[in-house]
């Protein structure tokens, strides 16, 4: 199995969040098919590739073989696994599981002066001029509404599989997807989500939450075929 160092488009990680950072430039490399199924995921190439000790790749790679993209085997460490289109649809069928849950969960515990605002901002941001500015917000309202419900459904575990999950999907939709696309669907799905939480109507939620994140798997899965396609 090959041994050979990172892609040459790695870069240092910058300080701060280490590990975080080494996951999400992992996954990207992994989406971008750069390891090859077999791939064996030396500690210490990696950490000296990204400039960083061995600790914080130690521990990306036990959270990435936590997600099922690489395989701790006895005797040779962490292993890339297969990743395609299969894999994708896997993983947000699994995100689409956790975040229902999570928002019928949330309903009726988050402060309506919170929704309120992000209700505002949503309106807001759909009347903008689209440009690099406004997918930016766009992404980071996304990212707000989706971690606000996170952090009342109530669990703590559930909270931390919605992390781990969202940093995957993030990292897919950075290499495959169309993100303007992706967040014009979203803008009118997330408003109507928290409509549903304003009117403490948790079922109606919960189908929005569902009907939202089945049409983005469906656009991923779309655009990666594509993708492929052009390769």
């Amino acid at each position: 199995m090959s041994t050979t160092n990172l892609p040459g488009s790695f870069s240092m990680v910058p300080r701060g969040n280490i590990r975080e950072v080494v996951v999400q430039r992992i996954l990207t490399a992994v989406i971008r098919g750069e390891f090859p199924v077999g791939h064996r995921m030396v500690i210490q190439n990696l950490a000296e590739q990204f400039g960083v000790s061995a600790t914080p790749v130690r521990e990306a790679l036990v959270e990435l073989a936590s997600i099922g993209i690489v395989e701790n085997l006895p005797n040779r460490g962490a292993v890339m696994r297969e990743f395609g289109v299969t894999q994708i649809r896997e993983i947000y069928q699994l995100r689409r599981i956790l975040e229902v849950e999570a928002v019928r969960t949330a309903c009726g515990k988050i402060e309506p002066r919170f929704l309120a605002e992000l209700s505002d901002e949503f309106v807001s941001i759909s009347n903008e001029k689209r440009n690099n500015n406004w997918s930016q917000k766009a992404m980071s309202l996304d990212i707000r509404l989706h971690s606000l419900i996170a952090a009342h459904c109530g669990s703590t575990r559930l909270q931390d599989e919605l992390l781990r999950y969202n940093t995957l999907v993030q990292a897919i939709r950075e290499v495959v997807d169309n993100e303007s696309q992706a967040q014009e669907i979203a803008l009118s799905d997330h408003q109507e989500i928290i409509r549903a939480l304003q009117a403490n109507d948790c079922e109606k939620a919960a189908q929005e939450m569902e009907q939202h994140i089945r049409k983005t798997a469906n656009l991923v899965e779309t655009l990666t075929r594509e993708k492929a396609q052009k390769e």
